[in-house]
């Protein structure tokens, strides 16, 4: 691993660096969080978390470029475009296997993830032709102009197809960025903004600090030379986005998650129902808002039952947490509560999925 990425002994990397300014430096922010792999517990990574002034230091340097990128014609952001794809294509078998090792992602879904997000900028290329940029009625015409500098923060379950999304967008609108990825996915983030640096963007045009929602996310949303919140993530954390971004008049968007039960009734044509249902449960191992992980089955009398819990390996202890709480079976069997110490697994995240009879 380059540019601020170093291997220690045989297995566990470090980051140190955020990508500002169209170059790799030094994290401000000192503390120092692992990254532990879902399917064995062990500490695969290193990562030093920016802070504050790290997201100033990118907030500048993106409010710096905006004035000269935002006069660029939709030709030359196009040309941008066609190389983010041809640099974020080279790597993606190296994205996978960070996909599937950092939290344990199944292998052709991981892939699918990747290859989504990397083909989005293609999309954005072919969209810049597509969009009408100036439109009128009568006598009024309205022309689309690039907001500004946006502040786009990712969640965990697919980060590379978040950034990949986002970063597309802004780039083909003519605006300038800074990105705070999931902590919990920095491996993938660093490949993909190495990847990325390649493409040779003008300098400030990308910027990508690594740190806490509270940290860094939190000063994206309340400074005012940010002019854009684009967030995937929870509805609580959306909620307070929302909020205090109101604060600075800042234009948000929201991709907020939410799981819902597969109700399987009576009547349903199981060959096709059932296949259906176990693939939505076990999508990126249940790790995606639209996994159906849990599956009410209607009986004639009336009651149910429900497989309701953890679907393959989650990628950190909030979610092994979340299911372990969710099943009564587990907790019986674990009476004293979580295996392990409830902060790393005793083997791995792994939880297997629970029969419920008449769930509460």
């Amino acid at each position: 691993m380059k540019n601020g990425g170093a291997a220690t002994g045989d297995t566990v990397k470090t980051i140190t660096t955020h990508y500002i300014d169209g170059s790799f430096v030094e994290s401000h922010g000192r503390e120092v969080m692992d990254v532990i792999k879902p399917t064995n517990g062990q500490v695969i990574a290193r990562v030093t978390l920016g802070d504050e002034e790290d997201t100033r230091r990118a907030i500048t340097a993106a409010r710096r470029a905006f004035a000269t990128f935002n006069r660029t014609t939709k030709e030359e952001r196009a040309k941008l475009l066609r190389r983010l794809y041809e640099t974020a294509s080279a790597r993606v078998d190296e994205l996978t296997a960070a996909m599937i090792e950092e939290y344990g992602g199944v292998a052709q879904f991981s892939r699918l993830i990747v290859e989504s997000g990397v083909n989005a900028f293609a999309a954005a290329e072919k969209a810049l032709d597509e969009i009408p940029w100036t439109r009128q009625w009568g006598k009024t015409t309205v022309t689309m102009e690039p907001v500004g500098v946006a502040g786009m923060i990712t969640a965990w379950n697919a980060n590379a197809l978040f950034i990949c999304l986002k970063l597309a967008s802004a780039v083909a609108a003519g605006c300038t960025v800074v990105i705070k990825p999931s902590e919990m996915s920095s491996l993938q983030a660093r490949v993909l903004v190495e990847a990325l640096h390649e493409a040779g963007l003008p300098k400030g045009v990308l910027n990508v600090v690594t740190g806490l929602g509270t940290t860094v996310g939190a000063e994206l949303v309340r400074n005012p030379d940010v002019d854009k919140i684009s967030f995937t993530g929870s509805v609580g954390v959306g909620e307070s986005i929302m909020r205090d971004g109101a604060a600075t008049m800042k234009r948000v968007t929201l991709e907020l998650g939410g799981k819902s039960p597969t109700i399987l009734l009576d009547d349903a044509a199981l060959d096709q129902a059932v296949p259906t249902a176990l693939i939505m449960a076990f999508m990126n191992s249940g790790q995606a808002c639209a996994a159906g992980t849990r599956l009410l089955v209607g009986l004639t009398s009336g009651r149910c039952h429900e497989n309701s819990g953890g679907t393959g390996t989650p990628c950190h202890r909030g979610g092994y947490r979340h299911g372990w709480r969710l099943c009564p079976s587990l907790r019986a069997r674990s009476p004293g509560g979580l295996p392990g110490d409830g902060n790393r697994p005793e083997e791995s995240w792994h939880l297997t999925p629970q029969a419920e009879r008449n769930p509460a």
